[in-house]
């Protein structure tokens, strides 16, 4: 059988490396090919380690997802970012606090070519040892994986696949939580988990935790807005 995708229905697409007893890198493309017996949801494939140029093939899918790279524009100036610190609570939980964007852009265009030349990083929160990245194309997930540090997987996701979103402050002092919620058109798909568990939807819902009083929440609210009214033509 020989089954094509069109790009068109590829909605999130991931890399991930070779971990220490690991020896295969990973493709995943995330599809609004849904239906209760489908098995185009979510497509995975291995790839050799030292066999496959994985950035180069997360540049391809940027160019084919995201859009062809254009020359480069001019880089904005850097907005103002809190960071405050690594507290107990922050640790046990890995909740994102908001770190420097330029720094951030340098490190994954430098250090590990993460981004298409014409895009640049607006917003990066990190936690314990993940980060996320909101850039002019799309959401990005680092998850670094096992105690080592050595499998992480890259995860996009385009602004275009975003279709609702939602920013929700912490509550009360035992709440220390701020929430970045957003509903994406890829197919509901709890992975290894019982098929109606609406708490593991996989990439249909993603939630973002936030340190209390570490993120400007309003301005999050704002740049969400902003990324994701004009898409929707609105």
């Amino acid at each position: 059988m020989y089954k094509s995708l069109l790009w068109k229905c590829v909605k999130a697409f991931a890399v991930e490396t070779a971990g220490t007893f690991d020896r295969d890198y990973e493709l995943k493309l995330w599809t609004n090919l849904g239906g209760p017996e489908s098995k185009m949801k979510c497509i995975e494939q291995d790839l050799r380690s030292g066999q496959t140029d994985l950035m180069g093939l997360q540049r391809f899918l940027s160019d084919k997802i995201l859009g062809m790279d254009r020359k480069p524009s001019p880089v904005q100036d850097p907005k103002p970012q809190a960071d405050s610190g690594n507290g107990f609570l922050s640790w046990c939980g890995n909740d994102n606090r908001q770190v420097d964007a330029g720094e951030a852009e340098r490190r994954f265009r430098e250090e590990t070519p993460l981004l298409q030349e014409s895009e640049h990083v607006e917003f990066a929160f990190k936690g314990r040892r993940d980060m996320v990245l909101l850039t002019t194309k799309r959401v990005i997930e680092i998850d670094v994986k096992g105690w080592s540090g050595k499998k992480q997987e890259f995860r996009s996701l385009p602004w275009s696949s975003v279709i609702a979103f939602a920013v929700r402050s912490a509550g009360s002092w035992l709440d220390k939580d701020a929430e970045m919620m957003l509903w994406t058109e890829i197919a509901y798909d709890p992975g290894d988990d019982e098929e109606d568990d609406p708490d593991k939807p996989g990439m249909a819902y993603i939630e973002l935790d936030f340190k209390k009083d570490a993120v400007d929440l309003m301005a999050v609210q704002r740049y969400l807005a902003m990324r994701c009214l004009p898409l929707a033509g609105l």
